[in-house]
């Protein structure tokens, strides 16, 4: 599958081990959250290096989900700011997403003035191992869907081993993620925040790394009533099941020529996997939306300072520059642009609580930047919705 090459590497051993006996309680869990953190409560605020940072919840089709939210201080001024919404992959968190994958997506959002919010995959405990294994992860509709008449499988052994979340009942051969209606869920939590924050309508995105990369490209495929673009990171699409979007929406997916975890050739996994190559999602989106055929050059300085070979389509329908982007990251793995793939499998301070037997986030990653988050922000920043 494709939670990071280190990640996966290091739960494949543990599984391993766990079942001749041998389990590795810090490395393959995680260690134990001081019980003394308290995580804020709706109307609490915990004060970031700048900006505020706060724990969310909301009740979703019966089931109380949470999220989280910066905003910025350029908010005390007034005036609508850009709304930016981050999807963790698989066994990830919103915490980890935002302080160790990202590389710290808050202090750039506190730079460039938008709020960003980071919900939560629905997560349970694989008692499978011990000690047991966290598991979250986003339903993108397609991946725990039975294949139709005519459609090639998406994987190609039904005993891959990973555990069926219990809202599913039966995930079928080759199914693995959540059964939630997480479409409805991150609307709900866009609609809330919209409603509570000053967000400008017209400047909300959503992006995604991995089975967020599926959830975002999903997401801003069905609900492009809600954004003005998306981005999909090294996205974890089933073959034949990219979307077409029935509006016109900006979006750019971002891939590794050396990802093992979803490899852009289409091969499959090691595990028996499937994904869409990142030209055929492409394709099948432009040509939704009707761009010209002819590939050109982005102009997305960012990506180009740092070595990404990028192509669009434009002249697309819908708002004056709406463009499909294609950027490829030479020798690039399963992970954030200029990030590691083994970062963001762990769990902030303001989860302790909710999801205590995680491993704590190592703190390396966080405030590092580097260039992915901006290369992503240049690209999403130029677009706005033709009606908030």
């Amino acid at each position: 599958m494709f939670f990071s090459e280190w990640h996966f590497d290091r739960r494949f051993v543990c599984l391993l081990l766990c079942g001749l006996g041998i389990c590795l309680t810090l490395s393959c869990s995680g260690e134990n959250p001081p019980t003394s953190m308290q995580v804020p409560s709706r109307s609490e605020k915990e004060p970031t290096l700048q900006g505020f940072y706060e724990r969310r919840t909301l009740v979703s089709n019966g089931l109380e989900r949470e999220y989280f939210v910066f905003t910025p201080t350029r908010a005390e001024a007034g005036g609508k700011l850009p709304l930016v919404v981050g999807l963790h992959g698989y066994v990830g968190t919103a915490t980890g997403f935002e302080e160790e994958t990202s590389g710290g997506m808050n202090r750039h959002a506190e730079q460039e003035g938008y709020i960003a919010v980071y919900p939560q995959g629905l997560h349970f405990l694989d008692r499978r191992t011990d000690p047991p294994s966290f598991v979250s992860s986003w339903n993108d509709l397609e991946t725990n869907r039975a294949a139709k008449e005519g459609e090639r499988p998406i994987c190609r052994d039904s005993e891959h081993g990973y555990a069926c979340p219990s809202e599913c009942g039966d995930c079928g051969a080759c199914g693995w993620t959540s059964c939630a209606d997480d479409i409805a869920f991150i609307a709900a939590v866009i609609e809330s925040v919209s409603d509570e924050y000053p967000v400008d309508g017209s400047r909300r995105y959503v992006v995604g790394l991995s089975n967020g990369g599926a959830m975002a490209h999903r997401f801003a495929c069905l609900r492009p009533d809600l954004l003005a673009a998306g981005v999909s990171v090294s996205g974890a699409i089933p073959r034949d099941r990219s979307c077409q979007p029935h509006a016109p929406i900006s979006y750019m997916q971002i891939y590794g020529d050396a990802d093992s975890q979803t490899p852009a050739d289409g091969s499959a996994t090691w595990d028996g996997f499937y994904y869409e190559r990142p030209e055929v999602a492409l394709t099948q989106w432009a040509d939704a939306m009707g761009c010209a055929a002819l590939e050109v050059a982005p102009e997305l300085s960012v990506a180009q300072e740092n070595g990404l070979i990028c192509t669009a389509r434009r002249a697309c329908q819908g708002p004056p520059g709406t463009e499909v982007v294609n950027c490829l990251v030479l020798g690039g793995g399963h992970a954030w642009p200029g990030g590691s793939a083994d970062r963001g499998y762990c769990r902030g301070d303001l989860q302790n609580s909710s999801i205590p037997d995680y491993a704590a986030c190592r703190g390396q990653a966080a405030g590092t930047g580097g260039w992915g988050t901006p290369a992503i922000w240049e690209f999403l920043s130029r677009h706005q919705s033709a009606s908030p």
